[in-house]
């Protein structure tokens, strides 16, 4: 019995010592398997080869090039008319008939609140002491941009909570309300023109190392508007000038 415990003992271990180089062989293999340039391929499914057509009947796709025979699809192009096309009919926007037009020559004005100015001053954001221009606002985040707008217009009344300490504001324009809660707290207010060059270089004077002159309004309403004193416009005559050409 002991004998015959010991052989089959024996025999296993020699098994697997027979065993053994075979596995250290495949694990080798393995480790010595690389990536290189010869066996490098796309993941299956991410390429596939450009239809042709156009080519012969043999491809299924000859001749009419699988665009069928005539009609809107098989014409140059995208097959696809311009939106607001009827078949040929008379299309909806022609039927109706117009009324009124766009001015396209309009000039917006961003609105600022003048509660809001009060907050920013009060907030140290704005300098009340230096004047506050068109820049100053913008700067400041009281107006979010000015793109495609002609400048800033100052509205509302003033917050009674708020201080209100006398300013010095030149902005584009003014409402009747705002201007005068300005100047009774011992303000001033200038209404200042400002083309769209003239306005870049209010908002960026960083970029015009060299200052650029700011052009007079040349539109009969902007004339109006910036040379009259009930406006407050900067092209109004003083006092003292029209009291000498009297």
């Amino acid at each position: 019995m002991l004998f015959g415990a010991l052989s089959t003992v024996l025999n296993a271990a020699e098994a697997s010592a027979s065993r053994l180089p075979r596995l250290f062989q495949a694990s080798s293999s393995r480790q010595m398997s690389t990536l290189h340039l010869g066996n490098l391929a796309g993941a299956k499914g991410s390429s596939s080869a450009n239809t042709r057509k156009g080519r012969g009947p043999g491809s299924g796709h000859g001749k009419q090039s699988g665009r069928g025979h005539k009609g809107q699809n098989a014409r140059s192009g995208n097959g696809k008319p311009v939106p607001g096309f009827a078949g040929g009919q008379t299309p909806i926007h022609k039927v109706f008939p117009k009324r009124g037009f766009v001015n396209f020559t309009r000039k917006s004005y961003a609105p600022l609140a003048l509660s809001k100015l009060q907050q920013f001053i009060a907030q140290a954001r704005i300098d009340p002491a230096l004047p506050i221009t068109v820049g100053t606002v913008v700067r400041a985040n009281a107006v979010h941009g000015i793109s495609g707008d002609g400048g800033v217009k100052l509205l509302g009344p003033a917050d009674p909570e708020l201080p209100l300490p006398p300013l010095n504001l030149e902005l584009s324009r003014f409402s009747k309300q705002a201007a005068e809660a300005v100047l009774a707290a011992g303000g001033k207010v200038t209404a200042v023109y400002h083309n769209n060059l003239s306005l870049r270089q209010e908002v960026h004077p960083h970029k015009f190392p060299t200052p650029i002159q700011s052009a007079k309004p040349i539109r009969r309403t902007d004339i109006e508007y910036y040379t009259s004193p009930a406006k407050y416009g900067y092209l109004a005559p003083k006092e003292g000038e029209a009291a000498s050409k009297e």
